[in-house]
């Protein structure tokens, strides 16, 4: 069962995990950091919205990937194989795992352990990317893909998945801790933004090489759109750098709409990295018609 149709299901259902996963890390890292001497109780409720996300987009990518795995025609096909690709495969063993660490992270935060939490939704964030295709791969290039997916998923979670957070708080704050908190936020959302970069850029060299690709394959064309998301993400945050945070508090409603673009903008970003990870990239199809 491999339609068009099926892959974007799939795409989407892990795209949404990625935005609830995201969510639910982003908040408890600002909890943790950032927010630590200003305690905001309505982070708690965000970041219960975000796991249960985060675990109905699970549950729907799951169900998908087995029937895939199964080539399963009807409900009951999918159903009976539910145990094997649970217990069989690194898909099914790495995702039930990386959701009890989301669980369990959502919980140990509900108790005030903000740091511990921050850790164990930090592990499922980035054990994701032995889904990926430096997770498929053996070698040197396996090596690479994995340690950029790592360090591409980090930055992606720390920023975008902070942002719900950053604009709750600075709805809350007072005006001297909400502007100390935008200051500060800022140098860790340039290190984020460095990263992603480099990492993009590494794997567009390594699993699309050709610029012609990014016209010619559906692989191309998604990585593009992200890549264009990704440009308009990081100018949306310059200016907010440099025309807004400097005028605190008179520029906050400004800055709020900002962030809201931010957040519709990120999440269109991890919709088409959803889809991206469900195609194969032209360099593999390019080895593989010369094999």
């Amino acid at each position: 069962m491999d339609t068009p149709t099926f892959t974007l299901l799939r795409a989407l259902a892990r795209g949404l995990h990625m935005v609830g996963s995201f969510g639910l890390y982003g908040t408890i890292f600002m909890a943790a950091t950032l927010l630590r001497g200003h305690p905001l109780p309505a982070l708690k409720p965000l970041a219960w919205t975000s796991l249960t996300l985060a675990l109905l987009a699970a549950a729907a990518w799951f169900l998908l990937q087995t029937a895939d795995f199964a080539s399963a025609t009807t409900l009951s096909d999918t159903i009976a194989a539910l145990p094997i690709v649970a217990q069989d495969t690194r898909f099914g063993t790495l995702l039930l795992s990386r959701s009890a660490a989301l669980i369990l992270a959502t919980l140990v935060f509900q108790f005030n352990f903000p740091r511990p939490a921050a850790a164990l939704a930090f592990a499922a964030i980035v054990a994701e990317s032995w889904l990926g295709h430096g997770g498929a791969m053996t070698g040197t290039i396996g090596t690479i893909l994995l340690a950029t997916s790592i360090a591409h998923l980090a930055s992606s979670a720390t920023w975008l998945g902070s942002l719900p957070a950053l604009h709750l708080a600075l709805k809350r704050l007072p005006p001297e801790p909400a502007a100390r908190l935008t200051y500060n936020f800022s140098p860790l959302g340039i290190a984020c933004v460095l990263t992603l970069i480099l990492t993009a850029a590494i794997q567009f060299i390594l699993l699309i090489g050709n610029p012609l690709a990014l016209f010619t394959t559906a692989y191309g064309a998604t990585a593009l759109a992200k890549f264009l998301t990704l440009a308009a993400l990081i100018t949306l945050a310059a200016l907010n750098r440099e025309r807004l945070t400097p005028h605190l508090p008179a520029t906050r409603p400004q800055l709020l709409r900002n962030i809201n673009l931010e957040i519709a903008l990120g999440l269109a970003a991890l919709l088409a990295a959803g889809l991206i990870l469900q195609l194969e990239p032209p360099t593999m199809a390019a080895m593989a018609a010369g094999s």
